[in-house]
């Protein structure tokens, strides 16, 4: 398998924008759902998150133009869950990009000190490839790497605990 990991600077995105207004704040991102041709509905995650980070997390969501909603799932096991109503960014989502060229995620997204940090796979090179070509369209690419790894690697990864009996 291939590895690609990569983080990115993503224009226009309003996630990555809160983590750049939020830099010491530590998101997790499981995705979202695209719900109109502007409109995405995004879970994220406070990670470690106390009081004071909640607050602030919901004070500049409130000041974002392009958030239409943000709500306050659960606060629990020291994280906060956050759903979110926004604008779909101009230069399209990473994981559209990610997608187009044949590549699944691993693990989740992180959005953490104002890049956007995601590891992904793919069965080819050329796919690893096109997609590192792909990413500045997205904004400013910080660090990229591709990597061969095993396919045992993605179920060690994901899988490390049994499942619940």
């Amino acid at each position: 398998m291939v590895k690609v990991e990569f983080g990115i600077v993503h224009e226009d995105c309003s996630m990555n924008e809160l983590s750049r207004a939020l830099p010491e704040v530590r998101f997790i991102c499981p995705g979202g759902f695209v719900i109109g041709p502007s409109l995405v509905e995004e879970v994220i995650v406070i990670d470690q998150a106390g009081d004071k980070a909640i607050k602030a997390v919901m004070n500049e969501l409130d000041q974002m133009a392009a958030i239409e909603e943000a709500e306050l799932l659960e606060h629990a096991g020291g994280k906060a869950f956050i759903r979110v109503l926004t604008a779909t960014p101009d230069t399209g989502f990473c994981s559209e990009t990610v997608e187009r060229n044949r590549c699944f995620r691993i693990g989740m997204e992180i959005q953490h000190e104002g890049i956007e940090h995601w590891k992904v796979g793919c069965v080819r090179a050329s796919d690893a490839q096109q997609l590192v070509e792909d990413l500045p369209t997205l904004g400013e690419v910080k660090y990229h790497s591709v990597s061969q790894v095993s396919w045992q690697m993605l179920l060690d990864a994901n899988y490390a605990e049994s499942p619940p009996s």
